[in-house]
């Protein structure tokens, strides 16, 4: 381009942007019109250079300018990248030759006069004012319901003639009009920028492009440090998202909250062309404050000195940066050129390096450097999720690494059609934090705030979660705040977090009632919101509360409780608190008035009351069940032991009159990982029995007025067992377990079983491969969930609606609701003389677990181990 020496002069730091619904303020948003102000003062006050790169023609944007009180640009691509113009110093603007001269050449062939001849002959294309064309532009206006029609018909001439040209089409977003141009092949506003950009000597970093409409995409995917605003469709900043990742760059997407203007001004802030405004609270841990810019705070009470130890890619040295100790015992720094994606370590005393307790990503392991992460660079699109209501809840219990054979989020996200095909509606996840080693149920966490590396990235996770709202699945996640794992647990090295007065069955419980616990139960409300608020999550389910020992007034279950209540009036959706007290609690799920209830508990009476009728011998719990008189009380009341104490409930003492105000809140299931896994060779229920007991016993957990659960693989029978398994890098630790486990059972139940720390542990409990699924049970599942489904629209599937009988001497237990008599003959394994029964029949049979049963007389056969549904 030739040299103008009266042209507006250029900056280092340069914004490229759209203008309609992304720089100009959306209709009557003031929030809009005062942030287009401040960044219109932030450009004049830093001397950035502004390029506007619009589909309007020249006359437009100057009117535009002038309307919405623009700040005056440097240059202008318009005319949908076939015109650029220059600013000069007196202020006006003068065509570039240059730019005109290049598309010359490229329509030499076919000049536009000729090419709006041939599109003459096309019904339904008209042609747009004079002053919309262009010398390299034909515009048309179309019918939006034969835009694509009309798309096509052009698209063929253009191919037939060899025409030189390319067709961009959209509907206006104001008026609904169909818009077609014709523009040089290959020329955009893209291509426009990117001539610029190379002709002016910039590299593409040095620019930023804001936007927000599929035909910024080019430029939004050139290369550019790119800024999309929050109006943006959320398809198109997933495609983004996705050509950025695959491109392989690394912090040059800012996907802003604020819409238009104001998304803008964010994204400017971002990438440094606009005075970042400090944020209010800094939490914890590693927070990027701009793209350059890193903010750290760390709780050390117990340190004299802390410094941040930044391990760079290609540096043998690390390079650290000293921390400012604050009164309560926090350090904390603002440091710049430490990015989204840099690795650190905090060094103690200058005595040791430790990964951060609050620690976003640990991509290799417990033992090494964290990754600071951006936690505003994900496409959500679940803006309309509304959440699953509590009555229509069917969990499915899932854990990630042997869920699939990847045990990935991604390849679980290839599994979500299966569970809404069956009838669920939200998953719960085993936990996800970090955890040691190659393999672990969950529970050994130490990075609290970390998804496991193993398992993908935090994208990875949030992927998942948005996939899982767009197909209509609430996500829950299984968080664990009684005690953290045996290694990789360095929080002890920074302060108190641990208690000297109580002790779990598996470690050291962590501090809430000692001195400093103020900052613990901070550090463990601030986890759960967090992984609500990050990844969107529906709710989530403690852990074993009963080990969260806690003696101060106000205790820690209520500290989360007050504070996921919080976050739940920030979302559109319900978000769900479960508690695992595996018997029932009265005051969890019970509000008054100066406290909200739990949404519920898992409370395991009925579980493991069928297991005992079942399986008399087999003990996978510490409680005793005895059999078929627990199976009717379960069913009656809910539950058979309650209390902190776990003790057995009588008669005068069981509330008898108020189960329609609880029975709802109680999540039962047939299996979970804890019944599976506590077998030492990880059987399910159908290999201890039979698949025809599984298929009647499923019928009264998945009808009941609870909120029933399945565990993974049940709904298949899958043969692939679900062992205990866990892996350490120290080997003593994974010596002391294997003893330990082999320890729990006598020598003839143990007799094969796998060790814990054995990789055939983790391997055969990955069960999603055909050989092992059985698609007759899935269908029986489906049904049963298909029947819940319209007894809960219906209305008759409701606590108050609940009758129980049982006739012991068959085993048979009976749910009445209204006009709906399920009837489950659960015959024990060791019965094997078991007959057929006759049973009174009147009615439709709506469904059978067994093949078509004989009716006869009013009477209906009942083999060992079935359920028939029947309808008044």
């Amino acid at each position: 381009m030739p040299t103008q020496n009266a042209a507006a002069p250029l900056t280092e730091q340069v914004l490229a942007t759209d203008l309609d619904g992304t720089l100009i303020p959306l209709h009557q948003d003031p929030q809009n019109q005062s942030d287009l102000q401040l960044l219109t003062e932030q450009f004049q006050a830093r001397g950035n250079s502004l390029i506007f790169v619009t589909g309007r023609h020249f006359e437009s944007v100057s009117q535009a300018i002038n309307e919405f009180h623009l700040p005056v640009p440097e240059w202008i691509i318009c005319d949908v990248g076939t015109s650029i113009f220059q600013r000069q110093e007196s202020r006006e603007f003068t065509l570039v030759t240059a730019y005109q001269d290049y598309q010359d050449q490229i329509i030499a062939s076919m000049p536009i006069d000729t090419l709006r001849e041939q599109l003459a002959t096309i019904d339904g294309l008209r042609l747009q004012e004079a002053v919309k064309q262009g010398r390299f532009k034909l515009s048309f206006y179309a019918d939006a319901d034969q835009l694509e029609m009309l798309v096509d018909r052009v698209q063929d001439l253009l191919t037939e003639t060899d025409a030189p040209y390319s067709i961009i089409h959209s509907v206006d977003p104001f008026n609904g009009d169909g818009l077609i141009d014709l523009l040089p092949a290959t020329v955009s506003k893209a291509l426009a920028l990117e001539w610029w950009t190379r002709n002016n000597g910039y590299h593409s970093e040095n620019i930023v492009f804001s936007g927000d409409s599929g035909n910024d995409l080019a430029a939004l995917t050139a290369g550019y440090r790119t800024i999309l605003v929050g109006n943006a469709d959320r398809q198109l900043a997933q495609r983004v998202f996705n050509l950025h990742q695959s491109s392989g760059w690394k912090n040059r997407l800012y996907l802003a909250k604020g819409t238009a203007t104001s998304g803008v001004l964010e994204g400017c802030r971002w990438f440094g062309l606009a005075e970042q405004t400090p944020p209010e609270n800094i939490r914890t841990g590693a927070t990027p404050l701009t793209v350059d810019s890193t903010c750290f705070r760390v709780w050390a009470p117990l340190r004299k000195q802390v410094a941040v130890e930044l391990l760079k890619e290609n540096q043998a040295d690390s390079i650290q940066h000293p921390l400012t100790r604050t009164e309560q015992g926090y350090f904390e720094g603002t440091f710049n050129h430490i990015r989204p994606g840099d690795h650190y370590l905090y060094r103690l005393d200058d005595q040791v390096s430790r990964p951060d307790p609050v620690s976003r990503y640990q991509p290799q392991g417990v033992h090494a450097a964290s990754q600071i992460c951006n936690s505003h660079d994900f496409p959500w699109s679940d803006q309309c999720w509304q959440g699953i209501e509590k009555p229509s809840l069917v969990i499915y219990e899932l854990h990630l690494g042997t869920f699939t054979k990847a045990g990935t989020f991604q390849a679980a996200i290839e599994r979500i059609p299966e569970l809404i095909e069956l009838g669920i509606t939200a998953v719960e996840i085993m936990p996800v934090n970090q955890t040691p080693g190659r393999w672990n149920w969950g529970y050994d966490g130490v990075n609290l705030f970390a998804v496991r590396n193993t398992y993908g990235t935090p994208d990875d996770f949030k992927a998942f979660v948005d996939e899982c709202h767009r197909s209509g699945l609430a996500v829950f996640l299984d968080v664990v705040y009684n005690h953290l794992g045996p290694e990789g647990n360095y929080l002890s090295e920074f302060g108190p977090y641990f208690s000297d007065r109580h002790h779990t069955p598996w470690g050291e419980a962590l501090n809430y009632d000692g001195p400093d616990s103020e900052t613990v139960r901070q550090f463990v409300t601030d986890n759960a919101v967090f992984w609500l608020e990050e990844y969107h999550l529906d709710g989530l389910r403690l852990d074993a509360v009963h080990c969260m020992y806690d003696d101060s007034h106000f205790h820690i279950l209520e500290s989360i409780r007050q504070a996921v209540t919080r976050h739940d009036e920030t979302v559109n959706w319900p978000v769900y608190l479960f508690a695992e007290t595996n018997v029932y609690n009265h005051d969890l799920i019970t509000a008054d008035k100066s406290r909200e209830a739990y949404s519920g508990i898992w409370c395991d009476c009925l579980m493991y009351s069928l297991y005992s009728h079942a399986l008399p011998d087999v003990h996978l719990t510490h409680r005793n069940y005895e059999g078929a008189s627990d199976l009717i009380q379960s069913l009656q009341y809910g539950y058979i032991y309650a209390g902190h104490e776990n003790k057995r409930v009588t008669d005068s003492q069981r509330i008898r009159e108020n189960t329609s105000q609880y029975l709802s809140s109680l999540v039962i299931a047939l299996q979970t990982h804890d019944s599976v896994g506590n077998h030492p060779h990880g059987k399910r229920i159908h290999q201890l029995t039979s698949k025809s007991f599984q298929k009647a016993a499923a019928a009264l957990v998945l009808l009941y007025p609870g909120i029933p659960l399945i565990f993974m693989g049940e709904e298949f029978a899958t043969s692939a067992p679900f062992p205990f398994f866990v892996d350490f890098e120290d080997r003593h630790l994974r010596d002391a377990v294997d003893v330990g486990r082999r320890g729990d059972y006598p020598p003839h139940i143990w007799q094969d079983a796998l060790l814990p720390s054995q990789a055939e542990a983790f391997f055969n409990a990955k069960w999603n491969e055909a050989p092992l699924r059985d698609p007759d049970m899935f269908h029986w599942y489906q049904q049963l969930l298909q029947l819940r489904k319209q007894g809960l629209h219906d209305g008759w599937l409701t606590p108050e609606n609940l009758q129980v009988a049982c006739d012991s001497q068959s085993s048979l237990f009976t749910l009445q609701y209204q006009e709906i008599r399920i009837q489950v003959r659960l015959t024990p394994q060791a019965d094997t003389q078991a007959h057929p029964v006759s049973v009174p029949f009147t009615g439709t049979l709506v469904l059978t677990s067994e093949p078509e049963p004989l009716i006869e007389n009013d009477q209906i056969l009942l083999f060992p181990s079935h359920t028939i549904i029947t309808r008044a």
